[in-house]
C-alpha cells in the first residue's frame, strides 16, 4: 500500500492483498482515503484507462472550498434547526492572523472534505468583546465550536470546542470525535 498525502492506492499483485480488499480481478485499481475507507474502484486494462482512473480518483478525493453560511449566528443556527439532515453548525472564529488563515485552509483539505456535508460553516469575526464571543466563551482565535442546532439552550448545544489548533491531524481528530459524540446523542 502506498501512502500519498492522505491517499492510498493498493496494488493487488498477490492473493492475500487481493482477498483482503475483496478484489475479484487482477487489473482493478482501488483507492482509499486518509481514513482507509474505499472511495473508488475501477477495473483497468490499458495504460490510458489506468491514467484516466487515477485522474478520476484524484478529482473525487480533492480539496473542496467551504461554502460559508451568511447572516447572524443565531439566524444560521435557527435555520439549521429545521434541516432534516442532522447537520452541526461549525462556528469558526477567525481573525486576520496567520493561524486563522491556516485553519481556514485546513478545513478545505481533501481529507476533511468528506465531512463538509455534515456541517453548516459560519465564519465569525473574532472580537473578544462581542456578544457572540461572550455567549460561547471564546477567548482566542482560531476557535471552532460545533453546535447542535436542535438544542435550544446555548450551553447544552455545544457538542465540542477546539481552540488554537490548526494542524490537519488535530482538526480531523476533533471532527471525528465530535461526530461520534453527536451521533451517539442523536440515537438516544
Amino acid at each position: 500500500m502506498k501512502y500519498n498525502s492522505n491517499f492510498y492506492m493498493v496494488r493487488c499483485a498477490d492473493k492475500a492483498t487481493s482477498d483482503k480488499v475483496k478484489s475479484d480481478a487482477i487489473s482493478t485499481m482501488i483507492f482509499f482515503d486518509g481514513d482507509g475507507k474505499e472511495y473508488y474502484r475501477k477495473s483497468v486494462s490499458t495504460l490510458d484507462s489506468v491514467e484516466a482512473t487515477y485522474q478520476k480518483a484524484m478529482e473525487m478525493y480533492a480539496r473542496r472550498p467551504i461554502s460559508w453560511a451568511t447572516g447572524e449566528v443565531s439566524e444560521v443556527v435557527s435555520q439549521s434547526r429545521g434541516d432534516s439532515k442532522k447537520k452541526l453548525v461549525a462556528l469558526v472564529f477567525l481573525d486576520d492572523k496567520k493561524d486563522s488563515e491556516t485553519l481556514a485552509g485546513v478545513l478545505e483539505d481533501r481529507w476533511l472534505a468528506k465531512h463538509q456535508d455534515r456541517l453548516v460553516f459560519t465564519k465569525v469575526a473574532f472580537d473578544r468583546t462581542s456578544d457572540t464571543c461572550k455567549k460561547y466563551a471564546v477567548s482566542a482565535a482560531p476557535t471552532v465550536i460545533l453546535v447542535n442546532p436542535s438544542e435550544e439552550d446555548p450551553k447544552k448545544s455545544i457538542v465540542d470546542t477546539m481552540v488554537a489548533k490548526k494542524e490537519l491531524v488535530s482538526v480531523h481528530a476533533f471532527l471525528v470525535k465530535a461526530f461520534d459524540k453527536f451521533d451517539k446523542a442523536s440515537k438516544k
